[in-house]
């Protein structure tokens, strides 16, 4: 099972780890990617803003659904199909999306400003920490989930 993500972590007060640049990255991104190395997680790349106050580090990849690279973008945001919400469909597509909103709690459906169907989350932390057992386990969560209902969400959106 491919379980990729895409999020970004960043903090106010700077870790002791240097970044590329040599800025110290933040400790809610030093504790993921410590995560990471630990459980032997390769399917993220880090992208480090540069410029940015807050010592921003963003971790990209992407979750395979039906043979479906879906991009996931923020923490945790996911494209679930772009473009999807148009006049022939927009009620079938509505329809759907609100009642997986009613049943699963830890996540929400909409459509964009643009169409796009979007589904998002969101993990807290405590301030300076970044528990990557529970990030682990939202995005099997979520990757059951889309496993499940990918067909029947892109069915309403297809017709």
């Amino acid at each position: 099972m491919n379980y990729m993500a895409a999020g970004a972590l960043h903090d106010r007060a700077p870790s002791c780890c240097k970044r590329k640049d040599g800025i110290p990255m933040n400790k809610k991104a030093e504790l993921f990617q410590d995560y990471l190395k630990e459980k032997q997680i390769a399917a993220f790349t880090v992208d480090e803003i540069q410029d940015d106050a807050l010592n921003t580090v963003v971790f990209r990849s992407y979750i395979d659904v039906g043979g479906n690279q879906l991009p996931t973008l923020g923490m945790i945001r996911i494209l679930v199909a772009p473009k999807a919400l148009r006049d022939d469909n927009r009620e079938a597509v509505l329809e759907l999306m609100n009642g997986y909103n009613k049943k699963y709690k830890s996540f929400k459906y909409y459509a964009d400003d643009e169409g796009n169907l979007v589904m998002d989350t969101c993990v807290l932390f405590k301030d300076g920490e970044a528990d990557g057992d529970m990030i682990y386990t939202m995005f099997n969560v979520i990757i059951n989930h889309l496993n499940e209902s990918y067909k029947d969400t892109m069915k309403a959106v297809w017709q």
